[in-house]
């Protein structure tokens, strides 16, 4: 293949992608049910109720955002009583955010819905494209990894949290202890 052949292609790659992540954004938040949180919110439910307490750190590296916006989300998510806080009783200086009753019926339902309607846009495709995108998007998620990784001397950010990887991925660090 001549190098103009490869740049080209290369080139539709990125514009390709471009295109695909704020329009994967979209169709994600538009599967929402109004009834519920954001998704960045849910995000937050599911890492919770894998882990069901996290001190803030633990939380904002669980989801790779920063302390201001585990904050920011947490606040929310307090105020609609899906989460409470308190200080760590292990290390007084960090806090602590522990899912609450409604918060876990919340993600449960929301994270059912979500699910379920999100993957309605891949019943367009054969079983066969649904196998092959699995499989290619799990390869440049990995490159994705594996380039982020070199750029920086700072270990790959932890894997996207969902139920099926957010146990494994928090089991490496135990849970805080809940207060007497």
């Amino acid at each position: 293949m001549s190098s103009e052949s490869q740049e080209s292609r290369a080139s539709a790659l990125v514009e390709a992608f471009t295109e695909l992540g704020p329009a994967w954004g979209r169709w994600v938040n538009a599967c929402l049910p109004d009834e519920t949180v954001s998704y960045a919110r849910l995000r937050v439910l599911t890492v919770l109720e894998c882990a069901k307490r996290l001190t803030m750190k633990q939380l904002a590296a669980a989801l790779d955002v920063t302390p201001r916006r585990i904050t920011a989300l947490v606040d929310a998510l307090e105020a609609d009583g899906m989460v409470e806080r308190y200080a760590n009783p292990s290390d007084g200086r960090s806090t602590v955010i522990e899912i609450t009753e409604p918060g876990l019926e919340h993600q449960h339902e929301g994270w059912k819905h979500y699910q379920g309607q999100v993957a309605t846009v891949f019943d367009d495709m054969s079983e066969e494209d649904q196998d092959r995108l699995l499989a290619v998007t799990k390869d440049v998620t990995q490159a994705f990894r594996r380039h982020l990784a070199a750029l920086s001397s700072t270990p790959a950010p932890p894997e996207p949290t969902r139920p099926s990887t957010a146990g494994r991925l928090l089991s490496q660090t135990p849970p805080p202890p809940r207060p007497n």
